[in-house]
Formats: structure tokens, sequence, C-alpha cells
């Protein structure tokens, strides 16, 4: 080897020193990129901490959302229930209130026609009362032409008898009896919800409403008594009086309602005239000889010396 060829040692201690300067180079960067590591990383931590945090409070605010969500599910479907709840409810109350003006109306209907039978029943009645005193009338008549006949007959046979003033005196006289006769009567009742008879008793249903009863023959001429006792009468509130055999007496009436008015002639439980109506062209207004009897004036005389029962 050629000596010139050889490294002093100062190149030597050159190359050897420019070695550890590049080692000692080398380390202090790898002493540096460690230190970046570790600040990398504590900075990496101390992200790691403060996103941790966020990433806690984020996932509680999802759940809260969530919660929320459910809430909000849960109040839609309980107004859903109310609403159906309202609804069932609101169709009950429309099927009630149909069911009440279904049977409203069935008793509206039910009711008008029970007016209805009833204003044909008392109709019909009326026309039966009618019917009942023309026939009473016409057999009246017939009875009363019969006697007028009979008490013709003597006059045809005895001619001249006729003119003497006396024997037509004698006929009236014997005309009249000397007693009176009783007369079977027959009670025209136009309601049987107000009054009924049971045998010679005429008693009031009705209380508290108006009621008239009318007596059959019709009386044409003569003097008629009508005896009776007022039993358990509460006001001794009452009218008996004469009628014309046209009236008809309705139901809950008084006698003097309506038409009537101008066919009868009432007397109050005093017996003081009540009504100027005009007189009667069938009825004499002295055929009526009536008193107020009462239980306690049995068997007592009255001023023209008659008794109750009499």
């Amino acid at each position: 080897m050629d000596y010139k060829q050889r490294q002093t040692v100062k190149a030597l201690l050159e190359s050897e020193t420019m070695q550890l300067i590049g080692m000692i180079e080398k380390s202090k960067e790898q002493k540096g990129s460690e230190q970046e590591n570790e600040q990398m990383n504590k900075e990496n931590n101390e992200l790691k901490a403060k996103v941790r945090p966020l990433e806690v409070e984020k996932e509680q605010e999802k759940q809260r959302a969530d919660l929320s969500e459910q809430e909000n599910q849960k109040a839609i479907s309980e107004i859903d229930k109310l609403k159906q709840k309202v609804n069932l409810t609101e169709q009950e109350k429309q099927k009630t209130q149909s069911e009440r003006d279904q049977e409203k109306r069935r008793a509206d209907t039910e009711h008008a026609e029970n007016d209805k039978l009833k204003q044909e029943k008392q109709k019909d009645l009326q026309e039966k009362q009618k019917s009942q005193f023309e026939v009473t009338r016409l057999t009246t008549e017939n009875q009363h032409l019969q006697t007028e006949i009979s008490k013709l007959r003597p006059q045809i046979t005895q001619p001249k008898e006729q003119l003497k003033p006396e024997p037509k005196v004698q006929q009236i006289q014997q005309s009249v009896p000397s007693s009176l006769s009783t007369i079977t009567y027959q009670s025209i009742i136009p309601d049987p919800d107000h009054v009924i008879q049971q045998e010679n008793k005429i008693i009031r249903t009705n209380k508290g409403n108006k009621s008239t009863v009318a007596f059959n023959p019709v009386i044409t001429s003569g003097i008629v008594r009508f005896g009776g006792f007022f039993e358990k009468h509460p006001n001794n509130w009452f009218r008996i009086g004469i009628d014309d055999s046209s009236a008809v007496f309705g139901s809950n009436q008084f006698p003097q309602s309506g038409e009537n008015e101008k066919n009868t002639v009432c007397y109050r439980d005093t017996f003081t005239f009540l009504l100027k109506t005009p007189p009667l062209q069938s009825l004499n207004s002295r055929m009526f000889n009536i008193h107020q009897q009462k239980e306690a004036l049995k068997d007592k005389e009255f001023l023209n010396g008659e008794k109750v029962g009499e």
C-alpha cells in the first residue's frame, strides 16, 4: 500500500468528528421527534378529554330527544284515544237523543190519537144524547097527545054538555091528579171519567173538575118535584136547574157552558136565580119545585108543608 494513499490522522479525526456530529444531529433529530410525538400525544389526549364530555352530552341529548319523541308519540296516542272516546260519547249522545225524539214522537202520536178517540167518543155520546132526547121528546109528545085525545073523547060523545061551562071546569079539575105520581128517571152522564151512577146514586169520580148530569124524561107540562140528598159534599157548591131538551152537556163543563146558556136556568146552592136567560119555550118555570136537602133536614117540614123525600 502506498503510504501516500493512507489517510492522515487529521483526516481520520475529521472524518470521525463528522460522523460523530452526524450521529449527534441524528440523535437530536430523533430526540426532537420524540418530543414532538409526546407533545402531539399530549394535545391528542387533551382533545380527547375535551371531546369525551361533548360526546357524552351529545349522547344524553340524543337520549333526551328520543325520550321526548316517545313522550310525543305517547301524547298523540292519548289524544287519539280521547278523540275516539269523545266520538263514541257523541255517538251515544246522538243515539240517546234520537231514541228520546222517537219516544216523544210516539207519545205525541199516542196523545193525539187518544185525544182524537176521546173527541170521537164525545161526539158519538152527544149524538146518542141528541137521539135519546129526541126519542124521549117524541115519546112524551105522543103520550101527551094520547092524553089530549082521551080528554076530547067525552066531549065528542056528549056534544051538548060542551055548551055548559061547569062540566068544562069539572073536567079540568079532574085532569089534575090528587097526588103526584113517581116518574122513572134516566140519568144522562156525558163522561164516566167525571161521574158514574151506582143504583140511585150519582157519584163524582173526579173531584177537581166540573161535571153535569141531566135526567130524562123530557117534561112538557105539569109540576115536577125533584128530591134527593147531598152526601159528603166537599164544599156545598153546586147548581140545580132545568134545561131545554135540545141542550147537550159536554165533559168537564158547567151546565150553562157554550150554547147551553140560552137553554138553561140554573139555581145555585142557595137557590137564588143565577142566570137571566129568556123563558124556555117548552118548559114552565114553576115546574121545578126543589129544596136544598141534607141529612140534617130529614123529616123536617118546609114552608109549603112538604117533607124531604116526599
